[in-house]
C-alpha cells in the first residue's frame, strides 16, 4: 500500500479512497501526494461519478467531509477533482503516476499505452 506522509502523519491511500467511495455518487477514487511547503505532502483526491451524474461542488464537499469523518482532519484532501474517467491501463488499473504528475504540475510522460489517453488532457484542464 502507498502511504502519504502529511505533517508527520502516515496516511494510507487506500483508506482515503475507501472513505471517498462511501459517498453514493462516487464509483472510483484515486488519491495522490502533492508537494506542500508546510506539510511536506498533502493528498489530492480524484473521483469519478456514476454515469449520468454532473460534477458539483456539493458532491466534492461531501467527499471531503467523508474523508474527514472516517480518518480525521489531517487527511482532508487539498482538492477533490471530479473527473469524467480515470486514466487506466488496458487491464483497468488506474494510473496514479499520471494523476500525481498532473497534480504536481509535471509532465505525465508517455500516455499512449493507456486504454483512454484522451482523458489525460481533460483531467489537466479540470485540475488547473
Amino acid at each position: 500500500d502507498d502511504v502519504i506522509n502529511v505533517a508527520g502523519h502516515r496516511l494510507g491511500t487506500k483508506e482515503i479512497e475507501s472513505a471517498a467511495l462511501l459517498v453514493p455518487e462516487v464509483v472510483e477514487a484515486a488519491v495522490v501526494p502533492v508537494a506542500d511547503p508546510v506539510k511536506g505532502k498533502v493528498p489530492d483526491l480524484y473521483v469519478a461519478l456514476k454515469l449520468g451524474l454532473a460534477p458539483s461542488t456539493e458532491i466534492a464537499d461531501r467527499v471531503s467531509a467523508s474523508v474527514v469523518s472516517e480518518i480525521g482532519a489531517i487527511a482532508r484532501p487539498r482538492r477533490v477533482i471530479v473527473v469524467p474517467d480515470m486514466p487506466k491501463t488496458r487491464s483497468g488499473k488506474i494510473m496514479r503516476r499520471v494523476l500525481a504528475a498532473i497534480s504536481n504540475r509535471q509532465d505525465p510522460g508517455d500516455v499512449s499505452t493507456l486504454a483512454n489517453p484522451e482523458v489525460v488532457d481533460r483531467i489537466k484542464e479540470l485540475a488547473k
